[in-house]
């Protein structure tokens, strides 16, 4: 019988761990059909053939959700957790001249070329993260070193320079990224933070510094983003630029103090910093999930009859692991697919490939005895609909 949107085979479960989930789902097919959160349907991606096509530019595949049927047709519950991210208006939303203008603007904060040039900042504030650790004790590494050096790189690039505003906003994406937040206070985090942001452009307008904010909110030719377009374009680099390159920096730390293999070979000098953050972002990558691409056409993907309308969800790190079974250092950078493909590539990866490398590499360096202070199996995965890592990273530094 074939495979159809009207007979899930599963309903996704963010507690369910991310690789144990993708297993049942593949048995399946490389695309299935699986319930949401609030009844929402949609197809998954299982391998990395599969989600490679639908990340890449097919031909009847868009971003846009005005091609989403249920959507069109007001069926999607307002509680829906991932609403937020797919309907508003940034480059991730839209294909196209529209993708091509709002991309534009962004990217050029986002250049190799300019990136290049944080990295003396960078490693500076690495370093006074590391001084301020204490030796002595048992810590949470993931909250104290790898979530305020992304944090302090994209406030300065946001011009947000006031702790308690660094901490409001952190506030409000947690929630929304929260798989225990009810329909409720996912609304109200993103109104929350909307209004956050809002008050950010303003202040600004009024202020205006040497940050992206100040560029964007400035813009007065042709290209002028409208309020919601730089309000949207914001809250996605601030969750986009920061979760995920905390979750990644975390992951690149667990998976050298787990393959000591691995960490010799960059120690010796086989291999730099840079070649162990690659090799975790393909193994076990920082996104569980990236939503949704929407038939704009009757389609056929991996061999499966996709119809108009159909939204289509993609299991990032579950795919990807099918190309990088283990945490292998030796590994080609390119190739996988945590960045994205196509069109829609990640416009931050030069800045997370930066803080990555860095922030791992001054880490072992400075505390050549670092360890674990659990069992391995003590580690708890983070439950999250989108987000995929670890929700504490206890370490001995000597």
């Amino acid at each position: 019988m074939p495979l159809t949107l009207d007979h899930p085979v599963h309903d996704l479960d963010p507690a369910i761990p991310t690789y144990d989930e993708g297993a049942v789902l593949r048995k399946h097919g490389p695309i299935v059909p699986v319930q949401l959160a609030e009844g929402v349907r949609a197809w998954a991606t299982t391998t990395y053939d599969a989600t490679r096509t639908v990340l890449e530019s097919h031909p009847h595949l868009s971003k846009d959700p005005a091609h989403w049927g249920a959507y069109r047709r007001g069926e999607i519950p307002a509680g829906f957790p991932l609403l937020p991210f797919i309907v508003g208006e940034t480059m991730l939303t839209k294909d196209g001249a529209d993708h091509l203008r709002l991309r534009r603007l962004v990217a050029r904060a986002f250049t190799p070329k300019h990136i290049a040039t944080l990295a003396p900042r960078v490693e500076r504030l690495a370093g006074e993260l590391l001084d301020g650790l204490d030796t002595g004790s048992v810590l949470d590494l993931k909250e104290q070193y790898a979530f305020p050096l992304p944090m302090r790189i994209i406030s300065e690039f946001f011009g947000v320079t006031d702790p308690e505003r660094q901490q409001v906003l952190r506030g409000h994406y947690a929630t929304l990224l929260s798989a225990d937040a009810t329909g409720e206070q996912r609304q109200a985090a993103a109104l929350g933070l909307g209004d956050e942001l809002t008050r950010l452009i303003e202040d600004k307008r009024r202020h205006p510094g040497d940050d992206l904010t100040s560029t964007l909110a400035a813009i007065d030719d042709g290209d002028r983003l409208s309020e919601q377009e730089l309000r949207d374009t914001l809250q996605l680099i601030l969750v986009a630029g920061h979760e995920t390159t905390v979750n990644a920096i975390t992951t690149t730390i667990h998976a050298l103090l787990t393959h000591p293999d691995q960490l010799a070979l960059v120690r010796g000098g086989r291999h730099d910093w840079s070649a162990a953050f690659e090799a975790a972002l393909a193994w076990n990558g920082p996104f569980r999930n990236v939503y949704m691409r929407y038939a704009t056409a009757d389609t056929e993907i991996a061999g499966t009859r996709v119809r108009e309308g159909e939204p289509i969800f993609v299991l990032l790190a579950f795919s990807d692991r099918e190309a990088a079974e283990r945490y292998d250092v030796t590994r080609p950078p390119k190739g996988h697919l945590a960045f994205g493909a196509g069109p829609h590539f990640c416009i931050g990866a030069p800045l997370a490939r930066l803080e990555g490398a860095v922030a791992v590499g001054k880490l072992f360096t400075r505390f050549p005895d670092l360890r674990l202070a659990v069992a391995e199996n003590e580690l708890t995965p983070l439950i999250s609909p989108a987000i995929n890592g670890l929700t504490t990273l206890p370490v001995r530094l000597g």
